[in-house]
């Protein structure tokens, strides 16, 4: 396996650092200025490995629909073939599982940005799809009875808890948060269970 070139290494090293700003600062706030402080290279640099600023967020776009995506694929592989929603919430809320906050944050000033950046509108809802995707299989498997349509409503309802919490994370929330959000994704699972 051939190792990855510098130009991909120094452009992963950029993103990296512009979706630490996009976090801390929102889209309009990550400016060059502070990507290249926060990468540690000047400015001209940014211009070399990512072009110009609609390019830059085009990239920026990409990045952070593949984390997600990495992150979604990682809640999938744990869940296959038979895990159930206490699995599925477990892993969502449990603190010690790997996750970086600075994606959902990123991910939500995206959001926040799409009327200004319309091209982003796609790739963000097919990656929030894909996620909820992933919790209607786990809530289908043990409410199979259920109809889709109330399946759709409890997934809608733990992915919103899960990006509720996550979202906060810059509060550093209590832990009653965190085991209240749970637990609130919890009776959502179990309404599901109990209606059919």
């Amino acid at each position: 396996m051939s190792r990855p070139s510098l130009k991909d290494q120094r452009s992963e090293q950029i993103l990296d650092a512009y979706l630490t700003c996009v976090a801390r600062f929102g889209l309009e706030g990550a400016t060059q200025e502070r990507i290249a402080a926060e990468a540690g290279v000047k400015r001209p640099i940014l211009r070399h490995y990512l072009g110009n600023k609609d390019q830059m967020t085009g990239a920026l776009i990409g990045y952070v629909v593949d984390r997600f995506a990495e992150a979604t694929h990682a809640l999938q592989d744990a869940l296959e073939p038979t895990g159930t929603p206490t699995d599925l919430i477990d892993l969502l809320f449990d603190k010690s599982t790997p996750n970086d906050p600075r994606v959902m944050l990123a991910y939500q000033s995206l959001v926040t940005s799409v009327a200004d950046h319309p091209e982003m509108r796609h790739p963000l809802v097919e990656s929030l799809e894909h996620f909820l995707g992933i919790i209607e299989v786990v809530l289908r498997r043990a409410a199979p009875n259920a109809s889709a349509t109330r399946v759709r409503v409890v997934s809608q309802g733990i992915a919103a808890t899960y990006v509720n919490l996550d979202s906060l994370t810059p509060l550093s929330p209590p832990d009653a948060w965190c085991q209240e959000l749970k637990q609130a994704a919890m009776i959502l699972a179990a309404s599901l269970e109990a209606n059919t």
